[in-house]
């Protein structure tokens, strides 16, 4: 069974204020670029149907790096289902503005993260609904072949690990998932989202 190599963006440049990122287009820190360097390296060896990767620079760059020097490799194709949860309103806000600001909100986020979103913005419940149809697709294609590299975003590879381990959205923040951090499935856990 094809597994899908699923990869975190590597670090961004350090945010001492705590700024919300969500769907900002911002580019890999040289730590991120080093971290795919890494990866490159520990990934030489795997054979790679399909690569999918968001279509936010950090994601773009990251897969560029991780794939640099390779021969016969499938073209990447940009999957915009794949990007970062939308922050709206709160995008390059620093958390404690977004506090002040949005008491009520934020403090609801933080009570029930699944169903409550930003101005303008994503629940983790709208973000499933982007993620998982996507994801199911993907599988679809991987079936009978080798695996696929997928480069995406933290709140995307916590939907994932959520609908592979039936955890809520929730309980998936108790998990730590660094930058450059790295989860394998099985494509068939996605056969049915």
């Amino acid at each position: 069974m094809a597994k899908l190599y699923c990869l975190r963006h590597g670090a961004l440049a350090p945010n001492p204020e705590h700024c919300f990122i969500g769907q900002q287009d911002l580019p890999l820190a040289a730590e991120g670029r080093r971290q795919a360097a890494l990866w490159r390296k520990a990934l030489w060896n795997v054979p790679f149907a399909f690569v999918w990767t968001s279509d936010l620079t950090r994601c773009r760059t990251m897969t560029a790096l991780v794939l640099a020097g390779r021969q016969a490799m499938p073209q990447v194709q940009l999957v915009p289902a794949l990007r970062e949860i939308d922050l709206g309103q709160w995008q390059g806000l620093p958390k404690a503005v977004v506090q002040a600001r949005y008491p009520a909100l934020y403090a609801s986020r933080g009570q029930d993260i699944e169903h409550t979103r930003p101005p303008q913005g994503e629940s983790f419940a709208m973000l499933r609904a982007r993620v998982l149809p996507a994801m199911h697709q993907l599988a679809l294609l991987c079936q009978g072949q080798d695996n696929a590299l997928v480069v995406t975003h933290a709140g995307v590879l916590r939907v994932l690990l959520a609908h592979s381990m039936a955890l809520t959205q929730q309980d998936i923040f108790a998990l730590p998932l660094p930058y450059a951090a790295c989860i394998v499935f099985d494509a068939a856990d996605f056969l049915v989202c």
